[in-house]
C-alpha cells in the first residue's frame, strides 16, 4: 500500500530539556530487532510523528478552505490549487494526497505496538510515562483519521505499524461510521492518562494534552451529532482553568492578533508548533505573502464590514491595501511591520473555537438553550470590539448562520470554513444541504456558478478523491462514488 512506501526517518528526540525537537537520527533504525530498547527511542518515533505533523500543515489549510468561501486565489495561479478551489479536482491532484496523515498514523501505531515491551528493558522507562506517551500517539492517530474522514469519507483503518516494504499493506476503505467510532475510541483512550500541562509552554500548546483531546473530541461530536458530548467536553476545557479567552485590545493595542504572533497565547490549546531558531519554518509568507496562493474573498470582506468597530478585521485578519492575510505574514496587528521569519504556529484549537462549538451544539440541542448560545457567541463579540447586538435568528438555520458567520469572521484562513459548512449541511440527512450550496456559491467567480451548484447537488462530490497513486499500488481500494469514472 503505498501510502507506507516510505522511508521512516527518526527525526528528532523529545527531552524535557530542550525547547524544540532537535537532531537527526539514523535511518531505518526502528525495526524490531534493533530498537525499541530505552524510553528515548519511543520518545524519537513520537516525535517524529509531531514533525510529520508540521509537515501536515499545507494540507490542513488547502483542504479546510479552499473549498470553502472566506479565501480567493490570490496572485500565483497553482493549476491544482485553481481545479480544487472550482471543484474540479481529479485523482491525479497532488494536493489530494494523503500520505502524511497514515505516516503520522504509522508512528503512532509503533508506538501503541512496542512502547509496552520497552517497559520491561528500560528500568527509567516505568508504566506511568509509558502511558503518558501511548496518550500522545492515541491523540495523534485519532486527530489524524478525523481529517482523513472529513475529507475523503471512507478511509482504510489501519491500527498496527507497518515495519518494512515486506509486509504486503492492501486493505480495504472503512465505513466513515467506523473510522468515528476508532476517533472517540483513541480520544477516550488517550483521555485515561493525558497531561494537563507540560515543563514549558510550548510543549503544553504543542503536544498532546487533557484540554487537546477534548477540543479534538468536542468537534467530533458535532459531525456525529452528538450534542450533549460535545458540550461536555467544551465544559472540560473552559472550566480547566488553564487556559481563557485573551482580550481583545489592551492600551490602544490590538491584543487579539498577539494569537498568532507571538502565538502560544493563554488562549491557545493546540498548536503546530515552529521555530527560526531550529530550522524549523513553514511557507505561510510565500502561500500568504510573496508568491501568494490565497488572499481574502470579497465576501470575507463584506463580513467584516459589517461592524466597523471589529478589531479583527483590516490590519488584522488581512491588509487593507493588498487582501493578503496579515495574519500570518505580520508581525503586529494594525501595522505595516511584516514578520521576520516564516515560523508561525498553525493553530488547530483555541478558546474562541470552543466558545462556538458549544454554541453551536447547544443550538442543535434545542430552542430552550438558544439564549445561552446567543451569550457565548456575543461573548467572542464582545471581545473583536463589536458593540451592536447579535440579532437571534427565528429558526435553527438562521441560528446556525449567526453563528457559522461568526466563525467566518474569527478563523479565517485557520482551516476551518470548508468543514463548518459541510457539518451544517449534513445534518439530519442533508436537511441544509441548500445552506452549503449557497454559501460556497458566495466565494466562487459568477462565470463558473451554474457548474459549482450542479457538483454540490452530488453528495459525493463532498469528499475528495483518492488519489491514483493509492489506487494503484492498493488493488482492495475503491475510488471514491463521484470520481470513480474518473480513474
Amino acid at each position: 500500500m503505498k501510502i507506507f512506501k516510505y522511508t521512516a526517518v527518526l527525526l528528532v528526540i523529545l527531552t524535557s530539556s530542550c525547547n524544540k525537537w532537535l537532531d537527526l537520527l539514523p535511518e531505518n533504525e526502528q525495526v524490531t530487532e534493533r530498537y525499541w530498547h530505552t524510553k528515548e527511542e519511543v520518545e524519537a518515533v513520537l516525535g517524529s510523528a509531531y514533525v510529520t505533523l508540521q509537515k501536515s500543515v499545507n494540507s490542513m489549510i488547502v483542504w479546510g478552505e479552499a473549498r470553502g468561501n472566506m479565501l480567493s486565489l490570490g496572485g500565483f495561479l497553482n493549476t491544482n490549487l485553481i481545479n480544487l478551489k472550482n471543484l474540479r479536482v481529479l485523482p491525479s491532484n497532488d494536493l489530494v494526497k494523503w500520505a502524511t496523515f497514515y505516516e503520522i498514523i504509522n508512528y503512532a501505531n509503533m508506538v501503541i505496538r512496542y512502547a509496552p515491551d520497552v517497559v520491561e528493558r528500560d528500568p527509567s522507562f516505568n508504566p506511568a510515562i509509558m502511558n503518558s506517551f501511548l496518550s500522545e500517539a492515541y491523540f495523534l492517530r485519532g486527530l489524524s483519521y478525523f481529517y482523513l474522514t472529513r475529507n475523503f469519507g471512507e478511509v482504510p483503518l489501519i491500527l498496527n505499524p507497518y515495519m518494512n516494504d515486506s509486509q504486503a499493506y492492501e486493505l480495504p476503505k472503512s465505513s466513515q461510521e467506523g473510522v468515528f467510532k476508532q476517533i472517540e475510541f483513541d480520544l477516550t483512550t488517550a483521555l485515561e492518562s493525558s497531561k494537563d500541562v507540560w515543563p514549558s509552554v510550548w510543549e503544553t500548546k504543542g503536544r498532546s494534552t487533557t484540554n487537546a483531546i477534548h477540543a479534538v473530541l468536542a468537534d467530533m461530536y458535532l459531525w456525529t451529532e452528538q450534542y450533549d458530548k460535545a458540550i461536555i467536553s467544551c465544559n472540560a476545557i473552559l472550566q480547566s482553568g488553564r487556559v481563557g479567552l485573551i482580550e481583545g485590545v489592551i492600551n490602544t493595542r490590538n491584543h487579539w492578533f498577539t494569537i498568532f504572533n507571538p502565538g502560544n497565547s493563554n488562549e491557545g490549546i493546540f498548536e503546530i508548533q515552529f521555530d527560526y531558531t531550529k530550522q524549523q519554518t513553514n511557507n505561510f509568507t510565500t502561500i500568504f505573502g510573496s508568491s501568494y496562493n490565497w488572499i481574502i474573498s470579497p465576501y470575507g470582506v463584506e463580513l467584516f464590514q459589517e461592524n466597523f468597530e471589529d478589531i479583527r478585521g483590516a490590519g488584522a485578519t488581512y491588509s487593507a491595501a493588498d487582501l493578503k492575510l496579515w495574519k500570518y505574514i505580520g508581525g503586529e496587528g494594525n501595522t505595516n511591520v511584516p514578520r521576520a521569519q516564516s515560523d508561525q504556529n498553525f493553530i488547530l484549537y483555541r478558546v474562541a473555537d470552543i466558545y462556538l462549538m458549544k454554541a453551536e451544539a447547544l443550538i442543535m440541542s434545542g430552542e430552550d438553550s438558544w439564549p445561552v448560545a446567543l451569550e457565548l457567541i456575543t461573548d467572542i463579540r464582545s471581545r473583536a470590539q463589536i458593540s451592536r447586538p447579535v440579532t437571534p435568528g427565528s429558526n435553527e438555520l438562521e441560528m446556525l448562520q449567526v453563528l457559522m458567520d461568526e466563525r467566518a469572521r474569527e478563523f479565517v484562513g485557520e482551516g476551518k470554513r470548508w468543514y463548518d459548512l459541510l457539518r451544517v449541511a449534513k445534518r439530519n440527512n442533508y436537511e441544509y444541504k441548500d445552506y452549503l450550496i449557497e454559501e460556497v456559491m458566495e466565494g466562487m467567480a459568477g462565470g463558473s456558478a451554474p457548474v459549482i451548484r450542479s457538483i454540490l447537488m452530488n453528495e459525493n462530490a463532498h469528499y475528495l478523491p483518492i488519489h491514483e497513486d493509492e489506487i494503484k499500488f492498493n488493488r482492495l481500494l475503491e475510488q471514491n462514488p463521484y470520481y470513480a469514472p474518473l480513474n
